[in-house]
């Protein structure tokens, strides 16, 4: 069906009730015979030869319908070289346009050739109805729901599809629906009564694309049955009433019931590691971080050392870190991180167990040794990490900084919708994959007085999503830049998440390449522990 015609459909279409399809269902049951029948009959009438065939009237009673039934909508025996064929007529406006043959010793299917593909019991369309219109994904489950007293049921006459299709509108395998568009156009509500099993699954999808998902509703089945004709084998026809009253609205993107979803896992946070850091904020798979802080603050010393702990704990992590080499400045780092070590030790610049552990756990975004032409953009980005969780089993990614990413905003985006975009697709990924997501973003330059106050989320460069999106918000700040001391303001936390809000001061060890709390032993509050000449190691490493 069109887009077009989906709308003219959505807005025929009745608001269902809080009892869904129960009333006009059990309705329909004690409704009388449709005179579609006398119609029906009259047309094969035409032909006294269209008779059925003990054994096929013996079959079809085998699966709990009426042979009656099926003479009445025109089934009969019919014989060629091929065998004896149990022939099911398609009827459009009075006439046979097509048939659908079966061999019941075997499973085997034919149609007549060149015939166009039409709804089955088509011209159940032509009775004015508020009632929905069942569809099945075949003949005999038409008939278990015309067995129990549901007679405003059609099938499609081609079965299911393997999988679902691109384009069911313009696929050929759904001409059945373009023949009676204007028909189905006045239905106001549809009963998907396919099988339960993945191509049935596939039917009901096209479907609903087609019809529109508003307009439809499916069926649980019980235990055991897959279809309408086996619950009225095993359940009988009130068993089948009773499914069809029970049909439950298909799921819109995006509208729900609290009914629609599932119970959330427990949430698994894990310890950052670094003493009174921990009460507040932890790595929670799911979540979306930001990290801010001025330039030479002490961010990625404390995130290095983050990332260590939490490395040790198991949790395997990809790294954008576009502002430092990822060899050989992020490996020492990273050794002395795990070893506690200073970044002049040894061990922090030789292969090591440090390196093992990086090796299971650690992937890096970043360009290509041998192309740093292409570009890193968010989308880009976000696949490498996709294939990372796949592949590497990642539950953190922390990229860093913000702005060396290649940012591709729309012709028309500004910078704030295009932040409000990137951040949603971030928490997507983060949300589909459980996976942390952990940004760290410069807020804009200070004012240039030497000694620049603590930034908020809302100073970061670029729009105020930042602070409004993050799921956890922590700003890093150090007031004397000479000393080793500093402040992590835990600005945001998301209600329902582990954390809370508050300021933890930490003094960080350079002999350990570690945070503690600065009431730790040997550390006043007042009084930063000694650290050795900072021109020893590379600047900007702390």
């Amino acid at each position: 069906m069109g887009r077009a015609a989906t709308r003219r459909s959505a807005r025929t279409a009745r608001t269902p009730g809080a009892t869904g399809a129960t009333p006009a269902c059990r309705s329909a049951s004690r409704r009388p015979a449709s005179p579609i029948f006398a119609t029906m009959a009259a047309v094969f009438r035409a032909d006294i030869a269209m008779t059925m065939h003990d054994r096929h009237k013996e079959w079809i009673a085998a699966r709990g319908i009426s042979s009656d039934l099926a003479a009445r909508l025109g089934l009969f025996t019919k014989r060629d070289a091929g065998g004896a064929w149990l022939a099911i007529p398609y009827v459009e406006h009075g006439r046979v346009v097509n048939h659908k043959y079966r061999l019941t010793g075997e499973k085997r299917h034919r149609m007549d050739a060149g015939a166009p593909l039409s709804l089955w019991n088509h011209d159940v369309l032509l009775e004015e109805s508020d009632q929905p219109l069942i569809i099945t994904e075949g003949e005999w489950d038409a008939l278990a729901a015309m067995s129990a007293g549901f007679g405003r049921t059609v099938s499609v006459p081609n079965g299911a599809p393997a999988e679902e299709t691109d384009a069911p509108e313009d696929s050929t395998r759904y001409q059945f629906l373009f023949r009676s568009r204007p028909l189905l156009d006045r239905v106001g509500r549809f009963i998907l009564a396919v099988d339960g099993d993945a191509p049935g699954r596939a039917l009901a999808a096209d479907l609903a694309r087609a019809l529109g998902p508003e307009r439809c509703m499916f069926l649980r089945y019980p235990d055991g049955c897959k279809d309408l004709n086996e619950v009225l084998l095993a359940h009988g026809a009130a068993g089948v009433a009773a499914l069809i009253a029970d049909a439950r609205p298909y799921p819109v993107r995006g509208l729900y019931r609290l009914s629609d979803f599932p119970d959330p896992p427990a949430l698994r946070s894990v310890p950052v590691g670094v003493a009174g850091l921990d009460d507040h904020f932890q790595l929670t798979p799911g979540s979306f971080t930001v990290i801010a802080g001025w330039a030479g603050h002490g961010k990625t010393s404390l995130l290095m050392a983050m990332l260590a702990n939490v490395m040790k704990a198991g949790i395997a992590m990809a790294i954008g870190s576009f502002e430092t080499m990822p060899r050989p400045i992020l490996e020492s780092r990273m050794r002395a991180a795990i070893y506690q070590c200073h970044g002049d030790d040894p061990r922090a610049h030789r292969f090591g167990p440090a390196d093992d552990l990086m090796a299971e756990k650690l992937s890096i975004i970043a360009h290509s040794p041998v192309d740093d032409e292409t570009e890193l953009t968010l989308d880009y980005i976000i696949e490498l990490a996709r294939i990372a969780v796949i592949r590497d089993g990642i539950r953190l990614l922390l990229l860093d900084p913000w702005n060396e990413i290649e940012h591709q905003r729309g012709p028309n985006e500004t910078e704030t919708d295009y932040t409000s975009r990137a951040i949603r697709e971030l928490k997507r990924f983060a949300k589909n994959y459980d996976c942390a997501v952990w940004l760290v973003a410069h807020p804009r330059k200070p004012a240039s007085d030497g000694n620049p106050r603590p930034p908020s989320l809302y100073d970061i460069a670029g729009s105020a999503h930042f602070a409004n999106k993050a799921d956890y918000g922590l700003v890093i700040h150090r007031d004397d830049l000479a000393g080793s001391r500093i402040m992590v303001k835990v600005v945001k936390v998301r209600m329902g998440l582990p954390g809370r809000v508050g300021m933890v001061e930490l003094d960080f060890d350079e002999r350990r390449s570690s945070y503690a709390p600065s009431h730790a032993p040997g550390c006043s509050a007042n009084q930063a522990p000694a650290r050795p000449d900072r021109r020893r190691i590379a600047s900007g490493r702390a």
